[in-house]
């Protein structure tokens, strides 16, 4: 997706393999010659159900939760909001559904945890911040914004970062708060798998956490272009099924799962 600035042709880009579900529905942009020009992408991201295997109302589930976390960014651009507005509140939203692999829906960890990864970047300043492993933090992009603007650092994480919030005044939930069933499932699946490998294919002897096959990534993500022409770009996630416990994936990475800049894109990846 490519939108006119005053600074030229800046391409919105997202890094995802479910475009069919995600994309298709989730860019909008004022039309109106009068009115200032604003744009915004979202993504569920990859490795979820297939659209073969989703059941009656599952796939219009999906979509309206994206639908959802779209207006939500869309009004808030409309409204004089920034690109970082957008980004945040589309990713909350996401966060905040027990349908994608970040906030409510994450995945669980070989230690039966959940770990939480987020970034977000500002293309005018390229200010970025993230942060990684948080366990009880309900909206980690929220806290990823607050590491870039009210800390001089760019990524914190685990214990520092969730005292970071707690200073800051976040909402923090007990662990409980990201239990799904369909996660626990999950592990559980992962977990037969991998004790299937350790006693057939290991020589060494060793217990290796084995991914989930097929992998779980889930992350969500958002890009946005504000009236004023400056970008941003957010990705949150949980990570892959049965992890290691203390795995940081490369969604708070900047440069890697998150970038913006108003000179060329913004991107959010997953996959």
């Amino acid at each position: 997706m490519h939108v006119s600035t005053r600074q030229g042709i800046i391409p919105l880009v997202l890094v995802t393999l479910m475009v069919g579900l995600v994309v298709e529905d989730c860019s909008h942009s004022s039309n109106s010659h009068s009115g200032p020009k604003v744009a915004l992408v979202i993504h569920g991201g990859a490795g979820t159900d297939l659209k073969k295997e989703m059941g009656p109302g599952q796939e219009a589930e999906y979509r309206a939760t994206l639908k959802e976390a779209l207006d939500a960014g869309h009004q808030a651009l409309l409204k004089g909001g920034s690109s970082l507005d957008a980004v945040e509140t589309s990713i909350r939203v996401l966060e905040d559904s027990p349908l994608f692999n970040a906030g409510k829906e994450a995945v669980f960890t070989s230690q039966r945890t959940n770990e939480l990864d987020s970034s977000i970047m500002e293309g005018k300043t390229l200010m970025a911040g993230a942060v990684a492993g948080v366990k009880h933090v309900k909206n980690p992009i929220s806290l990823a914004r607050l590491v870039m603007t009210r800390s001089p650092h760019v990524l914190l994480a685990g214990e520092g970062a969730e005292a970071f919030a707690k200073a800051q005044g976040m909402e923090l939930v007990d662990s409980q708060y990201f239990f799904t069933e369909k996660r626990w499932q999950e592990l559980q699946k992962a977990r037969e798998s991998e004790a299937e490998n350790n006693s057939s294919g290991n020589q060494k002897g060793e217990l290796v956490p084995r991914l989930s096959t097929p992998p779980q990534y889930g992350t969500v993500g958002a890009v946005a272009l504000d009236s004023a022409g400056n970008l941003a770009a957010g990705t949150s996630t949980g990570g892959r099924t049965n992890k290691w416990s203390g795995r940081i994936s490369d969604s708070p990475i900047i440069g890697a799962g998150t970038y913006a800049n108003n000179l060329t894109c913004a991107v959010s990846a997953t996959g």
